[in-house]
């Protein structure tokens, strides 16, 4: 293990680190703050994320039918008061001949305005009305989606899933008469995790690239490779470089993880941590999991994809003599991986996920990472293998 701590010195030098850390900050700043910043984007997008998180806290992961009743039913008469309150106060109003909460629904429904029925109609939708009206629109959207996902939505997905295979047939049965589709989950969450998610892969897999990759480069740029050779445990050299540069891997994957996913808490949406991923607001899955265990099992994904990113990049480095020719082999790899980290991260056990629309086979996409894994370990073995029997080349 001496010689395998004294690679990973190596590996984990100051100018190395300093690139890394520059790599991460300008691509958090391009790829991945928006999801924080900018979370929730927009309305009504903000109230249905708002009002998924009052329902959680208020009736816990689930949301019953009388539940359900009590809360649009309170909700829509405060949301009403509310808007005759600003009517009743507000000039704008009366001077496009508005009243009440009626009054500006006709009014809004009309397929023409004139200027001063256009501006009342967005000042019950803008900052100085707390945007009362998009609560109201989101309640509605709310509304609709929960009596629509067992009366349609479900249904369709059913008659979709007769001609796909046995266990989604049987998914979706279980999901209709276990009722689970009525756990709290914000869709707009979900979605934000996903496309945070892929981007912290794509970011884990560039800075293990960079990390490993001018290890052996270096050494055979040095010509220490010759030196090697010429001693028995000097050939045993490039095991240990393989260990070196799968440790790192494994390190620098799991820092990532931490800081990125502290990063990530600040906006929220870990309240879901508990809830059942598939639920009315969001998408249906193949497997019955939580939020926070679809977290988990796809960080266990990328720690997979990472680690196939190192052998790769061992290999790469191997058959590289200066950092140029290194470049040229690692830009094809770099892409090869961003596009199954886009593949196999988004949507994962869903319908909607790119492979098992190909394959239509559930649990495609661990699968996947684990081949890829498997291949990058029995191709550097091989390569191991042949280092013992190699001259000075």
């Amino acid at each position: 293990m001496r010689i395998v701590f004294h690679e990973m010195r190596k590996i984990w030098n100051i100018r190395i680190l300093g690139i890394i850390v520059l790599l991460c900050s300008l691509y958090y700043l391009l790829f991945m703050s928006f999801n924080i910043v900018y979370f929730p984007n927009g309305h009504s997008m903000t109230e249905e994320f708002e009002y998924s998180v009052e329902l959680l806290n208020r009736y816990g992961p689930t949301l019953e039918e009388e539940e359900f009743i009590e809360f649009t039913t309170e909700t829509r008469e405060k949301l009403i008061a509310e808007m005759n309150g600003y009517i009743k106060s507000m000039p704008v109003f009366a001077d496009a001949g508005i009243f009440s909460f009626e009054d500006y629904e006709k009014v809004r429904e009309k397929p023409t305005n004139t200027e001063a029925e256009r501006k009342a109609v967005w000042t019950l939708l803008g900052e100085e009305c707390d945007y009362v009206r998009f609560k109201l629109q989101a309640l509605d959207l709310i509304s609709e989606r929960y009596r629509n996902y067992p009366m349609y939505m479900l249904p369709r997905l059913i008659s979709e899933a007769e001609s796909y295979g046995k266990r989604e047939t049987a998914r979706l049965n279980f999901i209709e008469a276990t009722e689970e589709y009525r756990n709290i989950m914000d869709q707009y969450t979900y979605e934000d995790s996903v496309e945070y998610f892929v981007a912290l892969a794509v970011l884990s897999v560039l800075s293990v690239l960079v990390l490993v990759s001018p290890l052996i480069t270096g050494d055979r740029a040095r010509e220490i490779h010759l030196l090697q050779y010429t001693a028995k445990q000097g050939r045993k050299i490039l095991r240990k470089q393989l260990t070196a540069i799968i440790l790192s891997a494994f390190i620098l994957t799991t820092l990532l993880v931490l800081i990125f996913g502290a990063i990530y808490s600040v906006n929220g949406t870990f309240v879901f941590w508990n809830s059942g991923i598939t639920s009315f607001l969001n998408r249906t899955f193949w497997i019955d999991i939580t939020y926070g265990q679809y977290i988990l099992l796809s960080v266990a994904m990328l720690y997979i994809i990472c680690l196939g990113t190192a052998t790769f990049a061992f290999l790469a480095s191997r058959f590289s003599r200066n950092l140029i020719a290194l470049i040229l082999k690692l830009i094809p790899v770099f892409f090869a991986l961003l596009a199954l980290c886009r593949i196999v991260l988004r949507y994962t056990f869903s319908p909607g996920n790119s492979l098992y629309r190909i394959t239509r086979i559930i649990g495609t996409e661990p699968f996947v990472c684990i081949l890829v894994m498997i291949i990058g370990l029995v191709m550097s073995f091989y390569v191991l293998r042949k280092e013992k029997r190699a001259d000075t080349v």
